[in-house]
């Protein structure tokens, strides 16, 4: 089933943890929330600036992270789909971001050729940026925990 709404091209797409909701990330600034089953739209993510460039929801399906050309990260409740904050310092494009297996951290990568750590109940930066790359950073991801 198409997910219909956006009025540019997608830049990415993620299920939820248990499959229930899709995030889709857009050329048009937008973020959009859809029932997986249905296809019916369940929220826009309005805020930033720029096109937004990836989506990503926490491992307990409650928020979700988005990235965009506007510098910025944002981290969004995904029952109200109200921002909870902003994660600013990158110097570029922010062009992905991943939540930790426990859902404390945030990645976030960019053209910038940084990678940067994240609180994620805070938005507040844990490290300095990770720097050494020699190009743009696409892509972010945590290794899976070991179990105990």
């Amino acid at each position: 089933m198409p997910l219909i709404g956006h009025t540019n091209f997608v830049f990415s797409a993620a299920f939820s943890p248990d499959g229930k909701r899709v995030v889709t990330a857009s050329a048009d600034s937008t973020a959009r929330l859809w029932d997986a089953e249905s296809g019916k739209l369940l929220g826009v993510l309005t805020g930033h600036q720029g096109a937004v460039t990836s989506a990503a929801f926490s491992p307990d399906g409650k928020r979700v992270v988005t990235t965009s050309w506007d510098r910025t990260a944002r981290i969004w409740d995904t029952d109200t789909g109200k921002p909870i904050g902003a994660l600013t310092g990158h110097g570029n494009w922010v062009t992905s971001a991943a939540f930790s297996p426990d859902g404390k951290l945030i990645v976030t990568v960019s053209v910038d050729m940084t990678a940067r750590l994240w609180d994620a109940e805070t938005g507040k930066a844990i490290a300095a940026p990770l720097g050494g790359h020699t190009g743009y950073v696409n892509g972010a991801a945590f290794s899976p925990m070991a179990s105990a």
